[in-house]
């Protein structure tokens, strides 16, 4: 998957990316090494459905715990720009508003 997120950020250094990537897979409690697993297309509750079936009656607070580490870590106000379909690569380009 890391081609896809150099086509879509050509200028992004890869460390950057990690580092976004980390702090995805962290909130939801995935190994380190499946962060090469996912796109920036994405979208977040997808892989929060992948988890939590439809009828699962509790979770682990992994959007939470998102949307904190994305606010500690980026200054993003995570329910601000939450939609249904935000894709990772959405997302990442909210870290680099902030940062601009």
């Amino acid at each position: 998957m890391g081609i896809r997120w150099r086509r879509r950020f050509p200028d992004a250094p890869k460390t950057e990316l990690r580092e976004f990537l980390t702090v995805f897979v962290d909130a939801f409690c995935f190994d380190h090494r499946r962060r090469t697993c996912f796109s920036p297309e994405d979208r977040v509750m997808d892989v929060y459905r992948a988890d939590y079936p439809p009828g699962s009656l509790s979770d682990s607070m992994e959007l939470e715990t998102l949307g904190l580490s994305l606010e500690k870590r980026y200054g993003i106000d995570f329910t601000a720009i939450w939609r249904e379909d935000i894709t990772l690569g959405e997302l990442y380009e909210h870290t680099k508003r902030r940062a601009a």
